[in-house]
């Protein structure tokens, strides 16, 4: 049995032709790794744009793209990615851990 993440973007929340499937994951803490740094990739690249701390979280509302995986709630995970800024590549980078690559 493998795992999966379901990805999309905010500005088309659940438009079906604007969500993807990564598969292929062989614990749910690997989806769920993908899913944070996925996550914290996104609201890296629109802190540069949106320092303020409550604007970034709504810029990441409307034009981020979200990742949702078993064993992993967005909310709190947002709360602490724009609390604490990413400090090394590996926090952001979710596609080292993509299966398919």
């Amino acid at each position: 049995m493998t795992h999966a993440v379901l990805c999309g973007d905010f500005a088309h929340y659940q438009d079906p032709d604007e969500e993807w499937t990564v598969d292929g994951f062989r614990t749910e803490e690997a989806a769920a790794e993908y899913a944070r740094r996925f996550v914290r990739d996104q609201v890296e690249h629109l802190r540069a744009a949106y320092p303020d701390p409550a604007a970034l979280r709504q810029a990441f509302m409307m034009f981020g793209e979200y990742a949702m995986a078993p064993g992993f709630t967005l909310a709190p995970w947002l709360d602490h990615c724009i609390a604490t800024p990413a400090t090394r590549r590996a926090d952001t980078d979710y596609q080292a851990l993509d299966p398919n690559r």
